[in-house]
């Protein structure tokens, strides 16, 4: 398993980074997948789903080519500020006793793990899939940072 750090730089895009006070934490894994989304996998078991992830004004935006996954294949949730993406690519044909010549598209299970490091609206993420593209907009709250404070006697 690999863990990839990155940081919002100055144009608000994400972008790898190796400062310890990071926005992002990602974490990828690798391996070989099934043929049905199994909820009780575990990361390291399953390949790396690749993402882009940007920010904008106060939206985090993740995307990600999933072509060929339909929605009901997909399964994306938020605990805290872990956002986790999990699905099933499935083959959708194979001549039965062929001989396999080339096979370079993936097939089976896919997952992706993202720890923001923000302030998350939870109620307000949003997920769209079209023409094979992943869209998760999840809105980011905005913090005040100072408070004044009164002191009192006594």
């Amino acid at each position: 398993m690999s863990a990839y750090q990155f940081e919002e730089n100055n144009n608000g895009v994400v972008s790898d980074s190796s400062v310890d006070n990071q926005k992002v934490n990602t974490s990828t894994t690798n391996s070989s997948g099934g043929d049905s989304v199994n909820k009780d996998w575990k990361p390291e078991e399953v390949p790396q789903l690749t993402v882009d992830v940007h920010k904008k004004d106060q939206t985090i935006y993740v995307v990600s080519t999933i072509a060929g996954v339909k929605a009901e294949d997909l399964d994306i949730s938020i605990d805290d500020q872990t956002l986790t993406i999990r699905g099933m690519r499935k083959k959708p044909y194979t001549p039965e006793d062929s001989d396999v010549l080339l096979e370079e598209c993936f097939w089976g299970e896919f997952y992706r793990e993202l720890t923001i490091n923000e302030n998350l609206n939870v109620a307000e993420i949003r997920a769209d899939l079209k023409d094979g593209v992943l869209v998760i907009q999840i809105p980011v709250i905005k913090v005040v940072a100072q408070k004044k404070i009164k002191v009192n006697m006594g």
